[in-house]
């Protein structure tokens, strides 16, 4: 048995997280917990459910074969003040999308081939366009594109 409380302060942070289900991949950003985000997701009216419906095969029950997976950006909550802790996570998960988006390779041979052999591409489900940091300095792009290649390497060396 395992037994874990949480207290207001334990709800905080900044992550980034993955919903796997077949061929299909969500990822999003929160400045809370994680799981209070993903149970939205799957409401009937949640954007994955959405997701589903729209790109997923109607015969497949996609909810009973979902993988989460939540990384915590506690470095930038140490690089960066509070104010700008949400806008460089935007940016954070729009560089992990774009990384998605050029190479699947590695993600493939980590998670893919452990849980859905069957499944040589995935469909990047999730969009960036209305939440993606605009007018942000270079240098905070320079540093969400490096963290973005982190994250994906430390998912990789995980699953």
């Amino acid at each position: 048995m395992k037994i874990k409380g949480f207290n207001n302060y334990d709800l905080e942070g900044s992550f980034v997280y993955f919903i796997f289900s077949k061929d299909l991949l969500y990822i999003g950003e929160t400045q809370k917990i994680t799981f209070s985000r993903w149970v939205q997701h799957f409401y009937k009216s949640g954007t994955f459910t959405k997701k589903i419906k729209r790109y997923g095969d109607s015969d497949f029950d996609y909810v009973s074969r979902i993988n989460l997976l939540s990384v915590e950006l506690t470095d930038l909550r140490t690089d960066f003040p509070e104010i700008r802790w949400k806008t460089l996570t935007q940016a954070i998960e729009h560089s992990v999308h774009t990384e998605l988006c050029k190479s699947q390779g590695n993600l493939i041979k980590s998670y893919y081939e452990k849980y859905e052999p069957e499944i040589s591409r995935f469909q990047l489900v999730s969009d960036t366009s209305k939440t993606c940091p605009r007018g942000i300095p270079q240098s905070d792009w320079n540093y969400a594109n490096a963290y973005a290649k982190k994250i994906l390497k430390e998912v990789c060396d995980y699953i």
